[in-house]
């Protein structure tokens, strides 16, 4: 067609000079004309990939129809091809969605790994595989499975984010006490029936002679030995252990229910923002719409100023994990007892009295 417009603006040039410049200026129009569907196009496959970054694969789809909606631009591969996979990954978010509902959640990680193939900084998809393998680990933990639940916990660190990636650190801290007081109580010596028919065929053989009450003489009857109640004190270590325990526990706990509220106000945000944005383009139309966007933008700012009470707990957890493990590792010292105690005589009968420094 051009070719044409200028094969006929030669012509008209040739038998008419006045008729050439309006041939020209019609040509610089259409060029104009083809360089603005050049930038729709441009805009709508940028806006389809910031959306598919963001694991908005629908509204990715729309963009990339879009861009067959353009003409010239009707059989274009890229968008056709970006359309497909958009089809794919929407069908398996659906599919594991369903295993989800089903109480199937190891299954619906392996359709949402499937997603990662294709995009790997999807925040949508990391997210729910941190949830599903989180939550299976409080259930583990609750179960006393100790180690199944540091397993899943580590499973859930490898999605997570970096406030999420917090908390699960002092879930699996948490678990490895657990795992190390089992087995130093696991550890402590038993007698097996084996040892204790041993101990009883090395005992001495019981002379079977029956002795002369005549001959030995009247018995001497030891006195009972009296209680000691000096040395009877409380385990000192008892108390430290429960009490750093009970510290630990609470800070880490109060650190994951700020986390969680924190997440749940800004999946909140991210819902009213596609409510009233559906198409992305940061233009609310009504006033109700972006009053309530505003709400959920400012309980979102409000809940990002408890960051540093967080971070504060989730110290105060670790060090508290820190102390228990201490505390479960190193052993108390025994002290001599000092001052008087009373015990029998062994060459009199009656009472002695001892001194200990």
């Amino acid at each position: 067609m051009e070719k044409y417009l200028l094969l006929t603006a030669c012509l008209i040039s040739i038998s008419s000079p006045l008729l050439a410049e309006p041939i020209k200026l019609g040509m610089e129009k259409s060029a104009s004309a083809i360089a603005v569907l050049d930038d729709d196009y441009e805009r709508f496959k940028r806006e389809g990939d910031e959306l598919f970054k963001q694991g908005e694969y629908l509204k990715a789809k729309y963009k990339y129809k879009a861009c067959l909606v353009v003409p010239n631009f009707g059989n274009d591969s890229y968008a056709k091809g970006r359309i497909d996979l958009m089809d794919k990954l929407i069908t398996l978010r659906e599919n594991a969605t369903k295993l989800l509902s089903a109480g199937k959640g190891e299954e619906a990680v392996g359709l949402l790994e499937q997603i990662l193939t294709e995009n790997p900084n999807d925040p949508i998809t990391k997210a729910t595989i941190t949830k599903i393998w989180q939550e299976n680990a409080n259930r583990l933990f609750g179960e006393k499975k100790y180690e199944e639940a540091k397993e899943a916990y580590q499973k859930a660190i490898k999605y997570a984010d970096e406030i999420t990636k917090s908390s699960l650190s002092i879930a699996i801290q948490s678990s490895d006490d657990k795992i190390q007081a089992m087995q130093l109580a696991q550890q402590k010596p038993t007698q097996t029936e084996p040892e204790k028919k041993e101990e009883k065929s090395k005992k001495p053989e019981e002379n079977t002679v029956k002795p002369d009450p005549e001959k030995e003489g009247p018995k001497v009857v030891p006195p009972k030995p009296l209680r000691d109640f000096g040395n009877t004190k409380p385990n000192r270590r008892l108390v430290p252990k429960i009490l750093t325990a009970v510290i630990g526990l609470g800070a880490g706990g109060y650190a994951y229910l700020l986390n969680s509220q924190y997440q749940t106000k800004l999946n909140d945000l991210n819902t009213v923002a596609q409510t009233t944005d559906p198409d992305g383009d940061n233009v609310i139309l009504t006033q109700s719409a972006f009053n309530q966007w505003e709400t959920s933008y400012k309980d979102v700012k409000s809940f990002q100023s408890n960051k540093t009470t967080m971070y504060a707990c989730l110290g105060v957890a670790g060090a508290a994990a820190i102390t228990e493990i201490i505390l479960l590792v190193t052993k108390p010292k025994s002290k001599k007892q000092a001052g008087f105690n009373l015990h029998p005589s062994t060459q009199n009968v009656g009472l002695a009295l001892k001194y200990s420094f």
